[in-house]
């Protein structure tokens, strides 16, 4: 959703502590207040990211420095993006090996593409580093900042990168993750300003961060968002899901992850194809739809005689 703002002019341990103990409160079971300006949780901490040099993983990296991490990674291969890693500061380790595993780690970051058989991987647990997934990681950092998710069966990358691009332009120095990379906005990953500018709602709370919020695995019920963005709902990932009926579940559960609307939380859904009704029972952020019909809150209009699209309120 774009905010109120856009509409007026849009990382065994060899010292004291332990590994769990020094990681502390990372738990995704209580998202921080969008309000707390608290010293990050990921400040000093050594972290490991195998898989660094994906889209997603390689803008994490980016995103956890900037909140006070040590941060390296692995990859199989070498890539534009391990080079850039590289240059700007992060160690990355060509090929997967339980001695690339830094001799001080606090926690250990593993890509969605790597098997649980990882060398790297193992050579954590026997160690005792806390490992967890990219979702839960974009989670953990998402409850650092004002978080904003896109979801839906189509279309999250593009609705990612237009709205990225559109904060940009707007002056609100956006951070965020796409699946791809999008030349218009720079890549698939910015880190941006570390608190909202300007003088909207959310002004003064900690910067944007926009991701693409996958339903494959319920890997989106790991983020921590204040403002969602449902596309639509369809059939998909029958792999992970037995019916449409669990997909529309899944998509609940994803929305009422959102703060109360007193808190900020802001929901904006299809209003037509995303099982609208079934999906926002239990909301409590502020619900607005989009779409063609009259009724969205949002109505999408265009007129051919001057090949003109807009939006009304």
């Amino acid at each position: 959703m774009v905010p109120r703002a856009i509409e007026a002019p849009l990382r065994s341990c060899t010292n004291r502590a332990t590994p769990t103990d020094r990681i502390g409160a990372m738990t995704l079971a209580t998202a921080r207040s969008p309000h707390d300006k608290s010293v990050s949780r990921f400040l000093n901490q050594s972290i490991w990211l195998v898989g660094i040099g994906g889209c997603g993983m390689s803008g994490l990296a980016r995103m956890l420095r900037q909140l006070g991490a040590k941060c390296s990674g692995s990859d199989a291969s070498p890539a534009e993006l391990t080079s850039e890693l590289s240059a700007g500061g992060i160690p990355v380790a060509i090929g997967q090996d339980a001695r690339n595993l830094p001799e001080e780690c606090d926690l250990v970051i593993a890509s969605a593409a790597i098997k649980p058989d990882n060398p790297e991987l193992l050579a954590a647990m026997q160690r005792g580093i806390r490992t967890i997934s990219y979702a839960e990681a974009l989670g953990l950092v998402q409850a650092e900042r004002t978080g904003i998710s896109i979801a839906g069966t189509h279309g999250k990358s593009t609705t990612t990168a237009m709205l990225s691009h559109v904060l940009i332009e707007s002056g609100l120095d956006p951070s965020f993750i796409v699946g791809a990379t999008c030349m218009q906005i720079g890549g698939g990953s910015r880190v941006g300003a570390p608190n909202v500018p300007g003088h909207g709602p959310y002004a003064g709370r900690p910067g944007y961060f926009i991701a693409e919020a996958c339903e494959f695995n319920r890997s989106f019920h790991h983020h921590r968002p204040v403002i969602g963005l449902i596309n639509n709902v369809e059939e998909d990932h029958l792999d992970v899901y037995a019916s449409l009926s669990e997909i529309v579940t899944a998509f609940r559960d994803f929305a009422r992850i959102l703060p109360p609307a007193s808190e900020g939380g802001r929901l904006l859904i299809a209003h037509e194809g995303a099982h609208r009704r079934e999906v926002t029972a239990g909301v409590t952020a502020e619900i607005e739809t989009f779409g063609f019909q009259p009724l969205a809150t949002w109505q999408v209009v265009t007129d051919k005689n001057v090949r003109r699209v807009g939006v009304l309120q």
